[in-house]
């Protein structure tokens, strides 16, 4: 059922530039979303002197300036406890990560009008994420993915922007296949000057920055990012299929520009759990050594143990403060309820049948959590 739109999109973070681009590529747009568009296309131009104020003053500094150390990196498929894992590894102070009033306006990150801006969008949002109930605020720690979509047309969140798009969006923003040399070009570009725009804000302290479109991208963030280290997540495939399903509807009420009451949801959770995680398994030898594992049941049961060793295995220096920093924070949210989901035989077949791969790389098979009708 569809709901009325907030009155924001998350491209009212844009340049004047990029936000003409999203407009000029793309049709098909519903009058829903006509006041939507309407109100970011007045932030975008009200914004303008700001973005152009904060390139002439920064731009030196943010291209001379290099990482002080590598970034880490936590990613794994949607669902799979990615957020959860960098909510509790953030809670620590020794990282410095991407929050909410920074992924969604990276062109004002160091300008320090961008309060302005930070408190007018604090009004717009919600508490939750409605779907698992995890806590949102402009601080709140969030990927970067939103804010590689107002620094130029290529993003993962376009899947939901643009729902009639959603297989070759998937395809140009996780694998950047079908896109111009030039466009490559400029993706790579923004991802690096984001982390440094990132890094200076955060005053050097390294970054820790979680993204699930970035698990079939070890290879271009390794080539990108010397030295990157790598947290992978994994969940049961069984949970994460239900739990997508019932992810997509909200994203789409408040994101899409197109109509997405014609979307077979479930094909395309098939299609991209596929390919995101074999271009995971076919990438992660390139990063051996760099790179750990671990499972969303794992971070469940023992988040201590498991983050522990991280530390151990990384280096990371801080760890009994950060130890006892994520013990407070799994102590403040003890009674938190997990989802229960169902899921037809047929589904559960095909999952057995085009997941198998990776249902035996990490063991799964059907959990208590998910009735089989």
């Amino acid at each position: 059922m569809e709901e009325s739109p907030p009155h924001f999109h998350p491209l009212a973070g844009c340049d004047w530039e990029n936000f003409s681009a999203h407009l000029s590529a793309h049709e098909g747009f519903t009058e829903r979303t006509h006041s939507q568009r309407v109100k970011s296309r007045l932030a975008v131009i009200a914004r303008q002197p700001f973005t152009v104020m904060e390139r002439l003053v920064f731009s030196k500094k943010v291209e001379n300036y290099q990482l002080p150390q590598p970034p880490i990196f936590i990613i794994g498929h949607w669902r799979s406890g990615t957020t959860h894992l960098h909510n509790l590894m953030s809670s620590a102070p020794q990282f410095s990560t991407i929050d909410f009033g920074q992924t969604a306006m990276p062109h004002n990150l160091l300008n320090p009008t961008r309060f302005i801006g930070r408190a007018a969008m604090s009004t717009a949002v919600p508490k939750d994420r409605g779907m698992d109930r995890v806590k949102m605020g402009m601080k709140e720690p969030q990927e970067e993915e939103m804010a590689l979509g107002n620094l130029n047309p290529v993003s993962y969140y376009n899947v939901f922007y643009y729902p009639q798009e959603m297989q070759q969006q998937f395809d140009r923003s996780i694998f950047l296949e079908g896109l111009t040399a030039e466009e490559v070009e400029k993706f790579k570009e923004v991802y690096v000057r984001l982390l440094k725009k990132l890094s200076i804000a955060g005053k050097g302290k390294p970054l820790l920055l979680k993204n699930p479109a970035s698990t079939a991208r070890v290879e271009l963030l390794d080539q990108l990012f010397s030295g990157a280290r790598f947290i992978h997540i994994v969940r049961n495939p069984y949970e994460v299929f239900a739990s997508m399903l019932h992810h997509y509807p909200r994203l789409f009420n408040a994101f899409a520009w197109q109509k997405f009451d014609n979307i077979d949801l479930e094909e395309m959770v098939f299609y991209k759990y596929g390919r995101l995680m074999k271009g995971f398994l076919d990438q992660r030898k390139q990063v051996e050594g760099r790179l750990l594992e671990t499972s969303y049941e794992k971070i469940v049961s023992d988040p201590v143990g498991e983050i522990g060793r991280f530390y151990d295995s990384f280096g990371l220096t801080g760890k009994d403060q950060a130890l006892d920093e994520i013990k407070s924070y799994v102590s403040a949210r003890k009674g938190y309820k997990r989802n229960q989901y169902q899921l037809t035989a047929d589904q559960v077949e095909r999952i057995q049948s085009e997941w198998g791969f990776a249902l035996d790389e990490w063991g799964y098979d059907v959990p208590d959590s998910i009735e089989v009708v």
